[in-house]
């Protein structure tokens, strides 16, 4: 045990120590990351953080935020809910982040209540509105679903397809993928899958006896190759449509064994035109390749998030100044394209692409 002497020295030493600690604190914005790096949905998880540190790094270059510069503190969620919701946690009550980040549905799902209850901003790269609807300080940064799949049903019906079917993840998204077919024409059949699932062999034989000719698939996209194998097997005679295309089933990894079923494809995305060659667009895109990455589109959406949350907190001193920077951004530039919100929800505009030889283009 130490003496009253010994204390006072020992508690003497240690408050450089404690000084050190809290400027270094006081001198830096952290933002935090709750991401698929490992587990299910790894795809989604890579790109964003590579999206994120690109981001970090060119906002430091220019200065930081406020004079101060970004650290990126990144945590695995293995793709499960439950270690997000303890990843978050820890970021909010333990490393005091200043912002939470994740992508996809079910990362939102686990990450959003924490950032609300903690009052952190917090942005989410999925198509899900739920978990920003009534929120605070929880932002949805993705296109809506109901525009990526009504652009997907306006093009079948230009194309004088009368049938018509949807198949994607039984979740929140999907729903609104289908409401936003519907303000073109009604769905012939709807049928979905639960996430973990492998087998839609049931499900792909009943939209095979609805005679329909069209195929709008929304899934994430590891479930894609079965989907394709699948298809093949009962000899589906579909043209396939794809929201999301560069972020679920029309990427370069299900081209390579599949390209044949994609003849007379569509597919939705954000409007990012991939062949831009303005030069800060080409520098991002080398960047990002370098990183190891070809998922050009994912990247510049957290990118973007990122900036968008440090552009917010400029000429702020507290997170609700931040918020409210969010909910009245307008007309931003992005290096996904032009950004704005209404309240929790951004409004990004979508692009139709269409499959020729082997390669997506614009088809607007």
């Amino acid at each position: 045990m130490l003496s009253k002497h010994q204390t006072v020295i020992f508690l003497i030493l240690s408050l450089p120590m404690l000084t050190s600690c809290n400027s270094a604190s006081e001198e830096t914005y952290k933002f935090g990351f709750v991401l698929p790096l490992t587990g299910t949905n790894t795809f989604y998880g890579q790109f964003a953080k590579t999206g994120a540190e690109l981001a970090i790094e060119d906002i430091n270059t220019a200065g930081g935020i406020n004079g101060k510069q970004v650290i990126g503190i990144y945590e695995d969620s293995g793709g499960d809910k439950t270690r997000a919701t303890n990843s978050a946690q820890k970021l909010a009550q333990i490393d005091e982040v200043n912002g939470l980040f994740t992508v996809t549905g079910p990362m939102g799902g686990a990450i959003s209540p924490i950032g609300e209850e903690n009052q952190i901003p917090t942005i989410y790269n999925a198509a899900t509105d739920a978990f920003a609807e009534n929120k605070k300080y929880v932002f949805k940064d993705y296109p809506d679903s109901t525009d990526i799949c009504q652009t997907l049903m306006k093009q079948a019906i230009k194309d004088g397809h009368q049938k018509v079917a949807l198949f994607g993840t039984n979740a929140e998204f999907t729903q609104l993928c289908n409401q936003g077919m519907e303000r073109e024409q009604p769905v012939t059949i709807f049928e979905t899958y639960e996430i973990g699932e492998a087998d839609f062999r049931t499900q792909f034989t009943k939209i095979k006896n609805s005679e329909t000719t069209v195929l709008v698939l929304y899934m994430f996209s590891e479930d894609c190759l079965n989907a394709y194998k699948q298809i093949r097997e009962l000899d589906m005679n579909v043209t396939i449509y794809v929201g999301f295309q560069s972020l679920t089933c029309g990427t370069p990894e299900h081209l390579q064994e599949h390209s044949d079923l994609f003849i007379g494809a569509y597919g939705s995305d954000v409007a990012l035109d991939e062949t831009r060659t303005d030069k800060e667009f080409l520098s991002f895109k080398q960047r990002v390749l370098e990183k190891g990455s070809s998922q050009i589109k994912g990247s510049a959406m957290m990118y973007d998030s990122v900036r968008e949350l440090a552009f917010a907190y400029e000429g702020c001193e507290i997170a609700e100044c931040a918020t409210n920077n969010i909910r009245d951004l307008q007309n931003y530039q992005g290096m996904s394209g032009l950004i704005s919100y209404e309240g929790q929800y951004v409004q990004r505009e979508v692009m139709l692409l269409r499959f020729e030889d082997g390669t997506w283009i614009s088809a607007e």
